[in-house]
């Protein structure tokens, strides 16, 4: 136990001190010495205002940012994870009447399985999801954030500034 203690403090030092775009962590999780480099998850549609914006980590929503997570990113079984800490941040679709579904991230918790993406791929859900093959999602100006819902058909929620764009995983 000793022999580890010091590796554990000071990655714990070092994920403590980075600064956004690094996920946060809950109060009393431990961190591990493992430390992954990705590349960035990148809103790919050009001429719209989110052109090249990152997908960002935070408690709750998915949002894009000009500097988003470029940790190490995990696509397995069916999901899109952010590796931080020996633990991971699972992009989730949440339930919503309209056509625009809220991603949210879950802290080792993944529920939605039927992503498609890996790295130099344009992300989508799979064909045998209750969405179908979908790789659209709308990205609207909240708080001064682009906040990110999968799009599944037409519906815009009233009174944001919202568009429309696909997610492209980027390679290193």
């Amino acid at each position: 136990m000793r022999i580890f203690a010091p590796t554990v403090a000071v990655a714990g030092l070092i994920a403590s001190t980075l600064a956004s775009p690094f996920p946060p962590t809950p109060p009393g999780t431990i961190f591990c010495a493992l430390a992954k480099i990705g590349p960035p998850i990148v809103a790919s549609t050009s001429g719209t205002a989110v052109s090249g914006l990152e997908l960002a980590v935070d408690i709750t929503s998915a949002t894009l940012e000009t500097a988003g997570f470029t940790g190490g990113w995990t696509f397995s079984n069916g999901g899109i994870g952010a590796f931080e800490g020996c633990h991971n941040w699972w992009l989730n679709i949440g339930t919503s009447a309209y056509s625009y579904k809220p991603l949210t991230w879950a802290f080792d918790n993944q529920l939605t399985t039927y992503w498609v993406a890996s790295e130099g791929s344009t992300i989508s859900t799979a064909a045998t999801s209750p969405y179908g093959a979908i790789s659209k999602f709308l990205a609207c100006k909240t708080s001064g954030k682009w906040t990110l819902y999968l799009q599944t058909g037409t519906d815009v929620p009233a009174g944001l500034t919202c568009t429309t764009t696909e997610l492209f995983v980027d390679t290193l």
